[in-house]
């Protein structure tokens, strides 16, 4: 009995065919554009966060800076 992997002929060509027929321009942007506005709220709720908290750490010690 062998006890290493097994390997499957031709397995990658499938795995290849069918990224080439399932993925197209259109699937992918559809997917990024339905993702973008999560992406730039999550931005801009990150941003805001890190200026608030560099805000109050700042007020506490009687600086404030922008």
């Amino acid at each position: 009995m062998e006890s290493g992997p097994q390997v499957v002929k031709g397995s990658m060509e499938s795995i290849v065919t069918a990224l080439n027929t399932g993925i197209t321009s259109d699937t992918l942007f559809g997917t990024v554009g339905q993702l973008m506005p999560w992406v730039i709220t999550l931005t801009i709720a990150s941003l805001g966060l890190y200026f608030l908290r560099k805000l109050i750490k700042g007020a506490a010690k009687g600086k404030v800076r922008f």
